[in-house]
């Protein structure tokens, strides 16, 4: 099966991230928002606020499951996981073992849910996704920037204090 991506929205399997030599080229992630206690950057740490699109097949999005576990978020911040195995249309919703399905966009395909944030999206449509119910688009692709957030930026409403970020060990 062929990889798939969003041109201009519209989705192909005619694409390569390899260059011109074969050295594979990851294409970066397109969405960087932040979410901020304090919601000075239009995004506010908030209860029911936000969605975590994710796949347990894949490591970066894994462990943001598990950091917002650690954090107690689980009542804070909504989960979706897709099956395990990519479609010919990318990741997909469905009833397979472990997957939950997507209770907030009630859509079948990740794609679809990068086309409602951005209609003419050009890029890869990977998990995980950081979805923001209020504005209804992807705060952030990101599972790095994802983690600090959550560790961070929910700190008044986390069930737990445990900082995973330290201070004095963040330079």
């Amino acid at each position: 099966m062929a990889l798939g991506m969003l041109v201009d929205g519209k989705w192909t399997t005619e694409w390569t991230e390899r260059d011109s030599s074969g050295k594979f080229n990851r294409m970066p992630t397109q969405f960087h928002n932040w979410i901020t206690a304090d919601g000075s950057s239009g995004f506010k740490a908030e209860a029911d606020r936000y969605h975590l699109y994710v796949s347990l097949a894949c490591p970066w999005a894994h462990r943001t499951v598990m950091m917002r576990s650690l954090k107690g978020l689980q009542q804070v911040i909504g989960l979706s996981i897709v099956d395990p195995v990519l479609s010919e249309q990318g990741w997909m919703f469905s009833d397979a073992p472990g997957a939950i399905p997507d209770s907030v966009n009630h859509v079948s395909y990740l794609q679809e849910i990068y086309l409602k944030a951005k209609p003419d999206y050009t890029g890869r449509v990977t998990v995980l996704v950081l979805w923001d119910k209020q504005t209804q688009t992807i705060v952030n692709n990101e599972s790095r920037e994802i983690i600090r957030m959550l560790d961070t930026e929910f700190i008044a409403i986390a069930k737990s204090d445990v900082d995973l970020y330290p201070q004095d060990l963040q330079e």
